[in-house]
């Protein structure tokens, strides 16, 4: 991760630190409890990328697999796919009347991937990327499944940051919930995925 830290562009999204560190183990231990054949390099690798992969930029990627092909020589490992979720995907893409191109599965499943180790995703990027079209097809794919997701969509351009995080006031010291917050501890209290 020091090196990735080094060698890859800054963004503000990038965490090269302790957290993500214990991410990529979470889903490390959770690969190999589920293929208790495969050698611990094989899991090691394909949890670097597979975790790893969805938040970094574009121009970034080559540089990535180029140090994940350093640490890990001579070792492809396919992503461990589910042919019966990305089918699901597919099933409630159509069903939005959008086109399942595998690029955009594969999106989906990564998003998935993520919500498997993150407590909350934030989704952010250029305007018309695909980024509601991933989330709404997740979401309809849990539908799909009888489960219960929530979601909160927010526009941050659309309030003042003192409306979005939250204000002090400076004559009661009196603290004001911004809609972040409230947000926050609303999915925090709500059960469901």
């Amino acid at each position: 991760y020091t090196l990735c830290k080094e060698l890859l562009s800054k963004q503000d999204h990038y965490d090269w630190g302790l957290r993500a560190i214990k991410s990529v183990l979470v889903v490390a231990g959770s690969l190999k409890r589920s293929d208790r054949e495969r050698p611990e390099d094989q899991v090691l690798m394909r949890a670097l990328r597979d975790f790893n992969i969805p938040k970094i930029v574009t121009d970034d990627v080559p540089v990535f697999m180029g140090l994940i092909g350093d640490l890990f020589p001579a070792l492809d490992v396919p992503r461990k796919r589910s042919p019966d979720f990305e089918r699901l995907i597919r099933k409630s893409a159509i069903e939005l009347k959008l086109q399942p191109e595998d690029n955009f599965i594969l999106k989906v499943v990564q998003l998935e991937e993520l919500f498997a180790v993150r407590h909350s995703v934030f989704i952010v990027g250029f305007a018309g990327t695909g980024k509601s079209q991933v989330w709404k097809t997740l979401f309809k794919t849990y539908q799909n499944q009888k489960r219960k997701p929530h979601f909160n969509d927010l526009d941050p351009k659309a309030v003042t940051n003192d409306e979005l995080f939250g204000i002090i006031n400076p004559a009661t010291r009196e603290w004001k919930d911004g809609l972040f917050s409230v947000i926050m501890r609303d999915q925090a209290n709500m059960g469901g995925t």
